[in-house]
């Protein structure tokens, strides 16, 4: 377990390591983008220095015009006293003459929203203005070094607190997942030994541990299936076993009763395949089980015993109120429990059988009669205990049909009555 968190913790780490690349790679394509941005309006100094460069005996002559509509730009030339004294493509609410606060004003800022750049050119000022909202202009252009350096400092310190950090909460979250952890690989440990402590069912790893408890109980009732079994095969297989012995043990091989070792084996066969299926009830998986209609099920099962025993009378009474209620059940399982009942009520009666099926507040009742004479209070207590010994004989088809509507959710009632005896299946229905 300790490694699978390891596993999972390094591909944590690999995840994140992979998300900080995609993240640098999505900054480096955001400033490329933005660098390219940028190229869509040229530099204020390389329009001086273009403008500069052609000048003849004005600045704005025809070639710097054609360069300047070009890049979208208009210009003005000022001398000395603040007097506009060439200009391109100057807006009209942009004025002719400028006070000494006006020059400082746009050369700091914008003129008319438009961000200007201003150079020196003789005893005057050229000045570039660009198309509105296109370039911002930052009111400083300057900074403190000492400040930069106090910032580089404190942004040094931040990245190392902030690394502090992640390492004190990385140390706390593998303390306290180590800490939840260990009596999960304890109780697996020791969830096959007889001093195994249940897991307190709550936290963070609450489904872990609600597994684990039922892996547990699992193998409990595994274990106590096993036992039954072993208690009901050594007591249950005996008799035939000592009757075919008897046989075998005679002098006169053709004294042998061969019908008589016959039906012993087949009596062991079916205790077998009882105490198997016994078994294996007690660890079915009910994650096949489906919604439907039982009445299916139950007429099946009164038409296959009315055609093998055509000499009995079945009797069959539907009081539903409710005809398309459905359980969560298996077919083939709910059939078997019926069976089981009518079948031993065929075997060990002579009279009429009853079946009723009816239903009150969200529940299915099944009832089964017969007119016989019951079965033993001891091999009624044993069948409530699930207690195999000796039930075999008389009981073990009973049993299952109790197991089955068990894992059913149901309900399983068996009680001897004046007529016979009566058993009673109750079950929630959707």
């Amino acid at each position: 377990m300790f490694n699978y968190i390891l596993k999972r913790f390094k591909k944590i780490v690999i995840r994140i390591i992979s998300l900080m690349f995609f993240l640098v790679f999505i900054f480096m394509t955001f400033l490329y983008f933005n660098y390219k941005l940028r190229e869509e309006y040229p530099n204020p100094n390389d329009v001086y220095a273009f403008v500069e460069e052609n000048k003849t005996d004005t600045y704005l002559n025809r070639k710097n015009k054609e360069f300047l509509k070009e890049n979208n730009i208009w210009s003005i030339r000022l001398d000395k006293n603040g007097h506009v004294i060439e200009s391109f493509d100057k807006p009209r609410e942009v004025k002719d003459k400028f006070e000494l606060t006006d020059v400082a004003r746009f050369t700091r800022y914008y003129l008319a929203d438009y961000p200007v750049f201003t150079y020196i050119t003789g005893d005057g000022l050229i000045l570039f203005a660009y198309p509105k909202n296109s370039l911002d202009k930052l009111p400083a252009n300057y900074y403190n070094y000492k400040n930069l350096i106090f910032n580089l400092e404190i942004l040094l310190v931040f990245v190392i607190l902030f690394l502090l950090f992640v390492y004190i909460f990385y140390r706390i979250d593998i303390k306290n997942i180590l800490k939840n952890i260990s009596p999960l690989q304890q109780a697996m440990d020791d969830i096959y030994e007889e001093d195994y402590e249940k897991l307190d069912e709550d936290g963070e790893l609450k489904d872990l541990a609600v597994s684990i408890n039922q892996a547990n109980e699992k193998f409990i009732n595994l274990k106590k299936s096993q036992a039954k079994w072993i208690r009901g095969l050594s007591h249950d297989v005996r008799t035939p076993l000592a009757k075919i012995s008897r046989e075998i043990s005679k002098e006169n091989k053709a004294d042998l009763d061969i019908e008589n070792i016959q039906d012993q084996v087949v009596k062991i066969s079916n205790i077998l395949e009882g105490l198997n299926l016994t078994m294996s009830l007690t660890n079915m998986d009910k994650e096949s089980f489906s919604e439907q209609s039982p009445l299916k099920e139950i007429r099946k099962v009164i038409i296959d015993k009315l055609n093998d025993n055509p000499d009995r009378e079945i009797i069959f009474e539907n009081k539903l109120e409710n005809r398309d209620l459905k359980i969560k059940m298996d077919p083939n399982l709910f059939y078997r429990m019926l069976e089981n009942i009518i079948k031993n009520s065929l075997q060990y009666t002579k009279g009429k059988i009853l079946l009723t099926i009816s239903n009150s507040v969200n529940k299915l009742n099944i009832e089964i009669i017969d007119e016989g004479d019951g079965i033993s209070d001891e091999i009624i207590e044993k069948i409530n205990k699930e207690d195999l010994t000796n039930v075999t004989k008389h009981g073990l088809g009973i049993l299952i049909s109790k197991q089955i509507a068990e894992l059913h959710g149901g309900n399983f009632d068996l009680k001897n009555e004046n007529t016979g005896l009566r058993v009673i299946f109750t079950f929630e229905y959707m």
